[in-house]
Parts: C-alpha cells; sequence; structure tokens
C-alpha cells in the first residue's frame, strides 16, 4: 500500500479519536485526571470532599441531586462535591470500588477516604458524617 494511503487513513483514525474524545467530555463522562484534579484542589485548598458515585437515570442517584445542592449552599467554600456517572466512567467504578450505585464516598482534608455510604443518603444524615472530618 503506497505510504499516501496508509497516512490518509492514519488520519481518520486521529480524526475519529479527536470527535470520539469531544464527545465524551460533552456528554459528561468524568476521568480519572477530572477526579485527580478535583482532589488535588480540594486537598490544596483544605477542603473536604463528597464524591457522589451514580448515573443518571438511577432512581435513588436523581434523589441525591437536591441534597447536593443543600450540601453545597450550606457548606460552601468548605466541601467540594463531585458526580461521576459509573455507566459512563467505568474506571472510576473499579478505582473507587463500587458495586451499588448511589455510593458516596468521603474524603477529608488530607486526602484520605473518612467513611462511605450507599444507596439513597438524607441530608440530615450526612452533616453528622461531615462533622467528623471538622465541618
Amino acid at each position: 500500500m503506497p505510504i499516501i494511503l496508509l497516512m490518509r487513513e492514519a488520519m481518520k483514525k486521529i480524526l475519529f479519536l479527536a470527535v470520539f474524545m469531544t464527545l465524551l467530555v460533552q456528554a459528561g463522562f468524568s476521568s480519572a485526571s477530572e477526579v485527580d484534579n478535583v482532589l488535588i484542589k480540594a486537598n490544596k485548598e483544605g477542603k473536604v470532599v463528597m464524591l457522589e458515585l451514580g448515573s443518571v437515570g438511577c432512581i435513588p442517584c436523581e434523589q441525591m441531586k437536591p441534597v447536593m445542592e443543600k450540601l453545597r449552599k450550606n457548606y460552601g467554600g468548605r466541601l467540594e462535591i463531585f458526580f461521576i456517572d459509573v455507566r459512563k466512567d467505568r474506571g472510576a467504578a473499579g478505582r473507587f470500588g463500587i458495586y451499588t450505585i448511589p455510593t458516596q464516598v468521603f474524603i477529608d482534608k488530607k486526602g484520605k477516604e473518612f467513611s462511605r455510604h450507599i444507596g439513597y443518603f438524607p441530608y440530615e444524615e450526612i452533616v453528622p458524617v461531615l462533622r467528623k472530618s471538622g465541618l
């Protein structure tokens, strides 16, 4: 096969991958680097992190949305909340040992997991968990 045809095929593959990755980002796929960036930033800022690992369309995951909004409102600059759709980001599911959704993983200001909960987690039950971390 002539070199020109090989180069053309390679360019098509590169273009396909670029378009595919752009669509993934626009579709809300989180990546390991996104999670790492959130954790690094929170650590530098002395924030506690709540990772909400679930999926769009999962009923208890959807029920967590107002809880997360209330937490964002009431814990503003002290708590970082990050949602990961594990159906789209299976690597995160493996990384955090997720077998059931939703799962909430709480990470302290030093970057260590200090609590974990599986299922819908009411606001009133999260507050005591956050108090353990000093919030």
